[in-house]
């Protein structure tokens, strides 16, 4: 038996052999990440994981004028419609839980490092699963190392435009990527998140235009959906 969630639309989605229609980018992937928030909620005014990828999404359109890349950026968090969102801070207490357990149980450093690292390697085996379903009905390639990297730099702008705009001054440093990064430029100058409503609607429309292959599937928003 393996692991399996039900989705809004009432399918269940195998972890270990996923399935997602183009029809599942709007009816599914759209609607829950407009749904769940970054930072675990820790920011004044909800802000979805949706608004993140769209800005994502925009600013690299803008700067590499590669609608594969901006899509790349999109999507690049959209298997969280199923797995949830683990804050990156949450991630790392859990490992170094485990790592003050073993400790405890003078279990070796190295035996240590060598579970962590796997336990890393199954997560992002289950991520990347689902990405290639995602991508494929997306219709889009295979995300290739330029991808990647290009995606993680968005990514990392996005984290610091974020904390400025959604946060209180830190009362420590973030990891030296966030505090070297420059911030997005952004369409609309500063963030103003939106309602779930708007999100989904903004996802759409940014994946229709990239994306044009699923465009005319079932599954999205009707006009007036949005808040």
């Amino acid at each position: 038996m393996t692991a399996w969630c039900q989705t809004v639309t009432g399918r269940a989605l195998d972890f270990a052999t996923p399935v997602v229609e183009p029809e599942h980018l709007y009816s599914e992937i759209a609607h829950a990440l407009a749904q769940i928030n970054r930072y675990a909620g820790q920011t004044a005014t909800p802000f979805s994981v949706a608004q993140h990828s769209v800005l994502m999404a925009e600013d690299c359109e803008d700067e590499t004028g590669d609608p594969t890349l901006a899509a790349w950026c999109l999507l690049h968090d959209a298997h969280e419609a199923y797995l949830g969102d683990t804050p990156t801070p949450a991630k790392a207490a859990i490992e170094a839980e485990f790592a003050s357990v073993a400790a405890e149980a003078r279990v070796p450093d190295m035996i240590v490092e060598a579970q962590i690292a796997r336990w890393r390697t199954l997560r992002r085996r289950i991520e990347e699963r689902l990405d290639r379903a995602i991508h494929r009905a997306a219709g889009l390639p295979p995300i290739d190392d330029r991808g990647r990297a290009i995606v993680k730099l968005f990514d990392v702008r996005a984290l610091k435009t974020e904390r400025r705009d959604l946060m209180l001054p830190p009362p420590r440093r973030w990891v030296e990527s966030v505090e070297q990064a420059k911030t997005l430029k952004l369409r609309r100058r500063r963030i103003k998140p939106w309602a779930p409503g708007t999100s989904a609607e903004r996802f759409i429309l940014t994946l229709d235009r990239l994306c044009p292959s699923p465009a005319a599937r079932p599954g999205r928003v009707r006009e007036g959906d949005a808040a």
